[in-house]
């Protein structure tokens, strides 16, 4: 049986659905899974794994050209997939048109609340109810659960490998480079941004604000930061360092497993709800999140021990398991509201008795 996995566009999406996929093959080792990412990004993260027999990629937003567009339909066609599974969150009409016009039988997704018609939701055929209670993680399973037939939620949860070896030697350098004599400091990771894609630049906290905490950090437990961000958040890294007193070092982009690889070796992380912020959790690292409009029930850093920073306040968070897919903003409501709102002395007040569980 061969099997088409639908990644949400995300890097930390394909974490979090990742051990979905892996709990299949584990239960029948028989079956051909293949990745299909709407995300070029992912495909850093899941090449050599050998859970993938395949991986098809292509950006459905970005990829312009109609032909390009056939071609890729055709590919998929090609390969006579038996049944499709979109994976949480994917309540977008490209997750639903795609395996109803390549032809496959048996099409699972979610069944969401919202944009039934408009997403083409309709188009599947084996729907699974959504579960706001759920961590993304716990959510997905449950779409292996009605795939498989059998109850997997007591199964361990398997993530991906975040690098190599080769990956770790690489990190090694570049702290060397970076910190000389220093290399063996304690070492925090920062990562001030976020996706900004369809608006989701307001997750941010601000960048001054990240500069300040880490410094706190920093002094408590004797440590050197080190700052990361793609190449368009260049800028806010420089923000962030531009306020710190303390050892301070930006790192430039590298590939995501070699990112990875530099994380690993933090003793901890601090950070917006971003793929960054999965990865870490993913490495091993403890995460002290930062969230404004998103849910950290419903898709935080997974597993214990982590921190979430969060200013409670009425309507927040705006966006959760129920509205999947419309980023709907109650009249009058600033989404970074909550955000704004954080101040430096309020984050501290959560992160320095956490920190003594972390070092």
């Amino acid at each position: 049986m061969k099997i088409l996995c639908i990644c949400p566009i995300g890097i930390g999406n394909y974490l979090l659905f990742y051990p979905a996929c892996k709990i299949i093959k584990e239960k029948q080792p028989d079956i051909s899974l293949h990745l299909l990412a709407l995300r070029y990004p992912i495909v850093d993260l899941a090449a050599g794994d050998p859970l993938w027999d395949g991986i098809h990629v292509i950006d459905p937003v970005k990829e312009k050209s109609p032909l390009r567009i056939l071609e890729f339909i055709l590919k998929i066609r090609s390969l006579h997939f038996n049944c499709s599974l979109s994976f949480f969150p994917s309540n977008k009409w490209q997750y639903n048109l795609l395996p109803f016009v390549s032809g496959i039988k048996k099409r699972m997704a979610f069944k969401y609340a919202l944009k039934r018609v408009a997403s083409g939701s309709f188009l599947n055929n084996c729907m699974v109810p959504v579960d706001p209670c759920l961590h993304d993680v716990y959510q997905n399973i449950r779409l292996s659960e009605t795939f498989l037939g059998r109850d997997l939620q007591s199964e361990s949860v398997k993530f991906p490998p975040m690098y190599t070896q080769k990956d770790l030697e690489s990190a090694s350098t570049i702290i060397k480079e970076v910190m000389g004599q220093k290399i063996h400091a304690k070492k925090i990771a920062i990562h001030p941004g976020s996706s900004c894609e369809n608006g989701m630049d307001v997750k941010r906290w601000e960048p001054e604000r990240f500069g300040l905490l880490a410094e706190r950090i920093c002094i408590k437990i004797n440590a050197h930061a080190l700052i990361f961000g793609g190449p368009d958040e260049k800028k806010l890294k420089e923000r962030v360092a531009s306020v710190m007193s303390v050892p301070c070092t930006i790192i430039e982009p590298v590939k995501l497993s070699v990112t990875a690889a530099l994380i690993s070796q933090s003793v901890l992380c601090l950070c917006n709800d971003s793929g960054l912020m999965h990865i870490a959790a993913c490495c091993g690292v403890k995460v002290a999140a930062v969230f404004g409009p998103t849910d950290e029930k419903r898709n935080g850093p997974f597993g214990k021990g982590h921190l979430i920073i969060r200013k409670n306040m009425p309507h927040f968070p705006l966006w959760t398991a129920g509205n999947v897919g419309v980023r709907h903003i109650p009249e009058g409501i600033d989404p970074k509201e909550s955000l704004k709102e954080l101040s430096v002395d309020d984050a501290w007040a959560m992160v320095q008795p956490w920190l003594e569980n972390i070092v």
